[in-house]
């Protein structure tokens, strides 16, 4: 690892210790932005959230509307620890992509590679190790499809019109 590597590391890690105990949301958000984050308009994010990134922050996508509650574990990065696992378990960074309108409960943890899709609700306390489709509520460990939302007549939302 190069000088530069070292110190843009160390900057990121900095940059995420200061967000996860920041008071305001737009702290937060200006902060994930600045370690590299691809963060939409509209976002909420509570705190103590946590970001296992290995310093590649870049592969968060949040898109816009999305809300995250307090104490959620994002994972893009997992390594063994020891190079005797490496071999049985090798390290892997893959992209974690939260889409458009979501709502993801408190404390939870989603792992490296998934994509929860538009306006899909996550439920408290789940881990999500998989792809979560469009409109969909899942919750559990691992969490699981609870429920599928109607997706909403678009003509009618903007019109104001409700069902």
């Amino acid at each position: 690892m190069s000088d530069y590597s070292k110190i843009k590391h160390i900057y990121r890690e900095c940059l995420q210790q200061i967000r996860k105990h920041a008071i305001g949301n737009g702290i937060r958000i200006k902060l994930l932005k600045m370690a590299g984050a691809n963060v939409g308009e509209r976002v909420f994010i509570g705190q103590e959230m946590m970001i296992f990134d290995s310093g590649r922050t870049e592969l968060l996508t949040i898109e816009d509307d999305v809300g995250i509650a307090p104490e959620c574990l994002i994972v893009m990065h997992s390594a063994p620890g020891t190079p005797v696992h490496e071999p049985i378990y090798p390290t892997h960074t893959k992209p974690v992509t939260i889409k458009q309108g979501c709502w993801i409960g408190a404390r939870v943890t989603i792992l490296p590679g998934v994509t929860i899709g538009e306006h899909s609700v996550v439920a408290a306390g789940s881990v999500v190790s998989r792809n979560v489709p469009p409109y969909t509520l899942v919750g559990g460990v691992p969490a699981t499809k609870i429920r599928k939302f109607q997706k909403p007549d678009t003509d009618k939302v903007e019109n104001g019109e409700t069902q």
